[in-house]
């Protein structure tokens, strides 16, 4: 199968996951997710998070507790234009929400900020880190855009291990994530190419 292929493949897997076991699964993440996040030696002060759509893991309400509790706030990604880094701009619950330029509900607002820490969602992910999104290369240029201006960043892959690979048959483009987190527990990639 090609990642066309392979992404319409593992959405039907991820969108069949019965709505009581996607809330387990969902705990069972946050609890990784949050595992990572008290290993990291700073956080502060944004975390980016993302709203779930099309039955992503939805970890955002436990992130913002989390986050506020440690005194760091949350950024979500915002789509302002196709073919560019996503920015992230400030949110926390109850934040007026706007549109981006798919129609995803984003913070309201110009503000944006650089999280030091972006919870990516996964189609799709192999034991290399590498990960199928919805195909527009947008987590890729956004972590290559933080690379480029000198800015570190930790990049942790959110997704159901219904939809691992054993290769998802990344491009030269493509970047991989620093950690993947799913129900069955988190990991650090076997291999990463970094440069």
């Amino acid at each position: 199968m090609d990642r066309a292929q392979l992404r319409r493949w593992a959405l039907a897997q991820r969108e069949a996951i019965a709505p009581e076991v996607r809330r387990a699964w969902d705990e069972a993440i946050w609890e990784g997710v949050a595992g990572i996040l008290a290993s990291l030696p700073a956080v502060q002060p944004w975390i980016g998070g993302y709203w779930a759509v099309r039955a992503e893991p939805d970890v955002l309400t436990s992130l913002a507790a989390w986050a506020k509790e440690r005194g760091a706030g949350v950024a979500l990604p915002a789509a302002m234009q196709k073919a560019a880094p996503l920015v992230f701009r400030p949110w926390s619950p109850g934040a007026s929400m706007a549109r981006d330029v798919f129609g995803l509900p984003v913070p309201a607002g110009e503000e944006t900020v650089w999280p030091k820490v972006l919870l990516v969602p996964l189609v799709a992910f192999d034991a290399a880190g590498y990960r199928i999104g919805y195909g527009g290369g947008f987590y890729d240029r956004t972590l290559a855009a933080y690379r480029a201006a000198g800015r570190p960043v930790t990049a942790i892959g959110v997704g159901y291990e219904c939809t691992r690979l054993p290769d998802t048959r990344p491009g030269a483009h493509d970047l991989p994530m620093d950690w993947i987190v799913t129900e069955a527990g988190a990991f650090q990639p076997a291999a990463r190419n970094r440069e």
